[in-house]
């Protein structure tokens, strides 16, 4: 009998717990719209052109902070590994003034089965105000396939800049496939390491298009 009490007691000890940290991250937290356009076209069967568009309104300040366009190459290897090279062009909003960043990134793709991929990400940061940086970026996908229409996915990645993570991202999401084009509408918690941990909250939708 004391230890069902005893086990009660933990669940419901646990369970406030849980409440607590999460009502302590929204409160310290702001929220984001992102919405991106990926268009991708075969120059050939191993070769793959890729352009990006993706824009960051933030609801706490009521503006757009971040804008940036990519343009890539992507080579496929074999049936699971790709290999991608991307010039990156960003404006983004700070302290203030509106700053450009360029940041080229080399990007392998992993494909282990039907369910598990992952994509590695190295990309150097040509800053306008702040010093250049070098940041290692890892990001696991586990995707469940319902039917040949929709698909759950959940992502989880880190940034590391030398050994230190300094950046998270968790989002779960929901693929829509409609022919050639597919919608990705989902929700991110993206945590940031700078003194101390903070949060921010995003409702995003990412809309590909294949040719």
């Amino acid at each position: 009998m004391k230890l069902t009490n005893t086990l009660s007691m933990m669940k419901k000890l646990l369970l406030l717990a849980i409440v607590l940290t999460s009502l302590n991250i929204i409160s310290q937290s702001s929220f984001e719209s992102w919405n991106t356009l990926n268009v991708k076209g075969k120059i050939n069967p191993r070769l793959t052109l890729a352009i990006e568009g993706e824009q960051r309104y933030n609801f706490t300040y009521n503006y757009i902070r971040y804008f940036h366009t990519d343009l890539g190459l992507v080579h496929e290897i074999n049936d699971q590994l790709s290999i991608g090279s991307y010039y990156r062009e960003l404006y983004e909003v700070k302290n203030g003034s509106r700053v450009i960043e360029i940041r080229p990134h080399l990007d392998f793709f992993y494909k282990f089965n039907d369910k598990w991929n992952v994509r590695i990400r190295n990309e150097y940061q040509i800053k306008e105000l702040d010093s250049n940086i070098y940041r290692f970026r890892i990001r696991p996908t586990y995707k469940y396939k319902i039917n040949k229409a929709f698909s759950l996915f959940i992502q989880t990645e880190g940034f590391f800049v030398s050994t230190s993570l300094v950046r998270n991202r968790f989002n779960p999401g929901i693929a829509i496939v409609l022919d050639k084009i597919i919608i990705e509408p989902g929700y991110m918690l993206e945590s940031n390491n700078k003194e101390s941990w903070n949060h921010i909250h995003i409702f995003w939708i990412n809309t590909k298009i294949k040719f």
